[in-house]
């Protein structure tokens, strides 16, 4: 890899030439870019000795001639003193390099600068050291060439390269072209879908409090009867046993006042009181116990149970009223689209949707409109979508409410260009107010 190449470069030349920094830079567009410093694992581009580096090597290299070299010398050393530095950049030079410095360029078989090294240290280079790095270079060079040969390789493969670009082959890719856009298809829009229970009981708690237990399982068949979830009853069971104590004091303060009205008749007076309160303690009682009993919702029919995690549900204080899951026939299923707003076409009910199950992507359902949202509504997660409900033709084998996949409506035939361009028309008229 070319950065393989850019890390041995800076780095194991040092096996060769002991130096004290070693730079990778390549030259695009007339821009010296730093791409590799020695001992360091990334650079900062904004750094301060990456900027400093840049505008140096950027000023060495515009002073020099690109094109007078003889071909066949990839790499060429040249010596750079502060001397050799654009004004400003001088005094900084004591703070960021030693006193010799080597640049080396590297040039392509167009004789044109793909890039070069940095080299900087104490000791002088000497001729023999210099000799090994123009033969090194010569490699380096010749390979970063490769690269970019390669790259230039794969940038020209494309779908043109099929076709003579020039002359008969040009026009008669274009003319393919356009008839294909000019085919007849009908409009279509693909949005999420799922299976979903067609007239499901909803399980709704009978009183205020808290779940104390879930007996069943997300999509786990239950029978008529069955205990599905049970209420916290510690503070139902108390008021059962203060209401039965209260309504058996009630009954017997009520039988000694009939006794004592035997022999004394201003008893007779209490007696139709102690009644009332006997009814009313009674009525108590009896309230009580029935709510202890709906403490235990059971299920009403044979189905399915469906809600999404019952560790959500355990301990979750809850109101009267409030729906904690649904009971299904798991026989009796419809398609639910939820198409967002963007997306929505109109759609030809004549037209069969189809539905792709994610479990069998390489098939797909057909299901009849059986209503179409007027108006779109929020989803769980905030999107606004139209709810298009549909039954299926011919549902699939072993089918389970809740398995999602995609499902794919059609409206009114048109050519293949506009369903191709009819969303990016409608972001268009949006963003331009046309």
């Amino acid at each position: 890899k070319k950065t393989e190449l850019e890390f041995l470069m800076v780095n194991q030349t040092f096996n060769l030439v002991p130096y004290r920094h070693c730079v990778y830079w390549e030259y695009k567009a007339e821009k010296v870019i730093i791409r590799n410093i020695s001992g360091l694992v990334q650079i900062d581009p904004s750094g301060p000795y990456t900027l400093w580096l840049t505008r140096v090597i950027g000023g060495v290299v515009d002073k020099l001639p690109q094109n007078n070299e003889e071909k066949g010398n990839f790499a060429k050393l040249v010596k750079i003193t502060p001397d050799d530095c654009p004004e400003m950049e001088r005094a900084e030079w004591d703070d960021w390099c030693s006193q010799n410095v080597l640049l080396m360029l590297m040039k392509d078989s167009d004789n044109k600068i793909m890039g070069g090294l940095w080299f900087d240290r104490q000791e002088p280079f000497g001729d023999l050291e210099k000799a090994i790095l123009e033969d090194v270079g010569d490699g380096y060079a010749h390979g970063l060439q490769n690269f970019r040969m390669k790259k230039q390789r794969r940038g020209i493969l494309s779908p043109l390269s099929f076709f003579n670009l020039s002359g008969l082959g040009f026009r008669l890719f274009f003319l393919a072209l356009f008839i294909i856009l000019l085919l007849p298809v009908r409009t279509s829009a693909t949005a999420p879908a799922e299976i979903a229970a067609r007239q499901p009981d909803t399980i709704n708690v009978p009183f205020d409090g808290v779940i104390d237990v879930v007996e069943v399982l997300p999509g786990q068949k239950v029978q008529k009867g069955d205990v599905l979830v049970r209420m916290d009853s510690t503070v139902l069971k108390n008021k059962v046993t203060m209401a039965s104590g209260e309504a058996r004091a009630a009954e017997i303060s009520l039988q000694k006042t009939e006794r004592e009205s035997l022999t004394d008749r201003e008893k007779l007076a209490e007696i139709a009181i102690l009644k009332a309160q006997l009814t009313q303690k009674s009525t108590e009682a009896n309230f009580a116990r029935e709510m202890l009993q709906r403490a235990e919702i059971k299920a009403d029919r044979d189905g399915i149970v469906i809600f999404p995690d019952p560790h959500a549900l355990r301990g979750k204080p809850v109101q009267t009223g409030e729906q904690i899951m649904l009971l299904a026939n798991p026989d009796d299923s419809e398609l639910l689209i939820r198409i967002p707003i963007d997306s929505m076409i109109i759609i030809d009910e004549e037209v069969p949707a189809r539905f792709f199950l994610n479990v069998m992507p390489l098939s797909y359902t057909k299901a009849n409109y059986e209503s179409i949202g007027y108006q779109a509504t929020p989803d769980a997660g905030g999107l606004m979508t139209y709810k298009i409900r549909a039954s299926f033709i011919d549902p699939p084998d072993n089918i389970r409410i809740g398995w999602t996949g995609t499902g794919k409506v059609y409206g009114e035939r048109t050519i293949l260009a506009f369903n191709i361009l009819r969303r990016p028309l409608v972001v268009l008229r949006r963003k331009l107010g046309i």
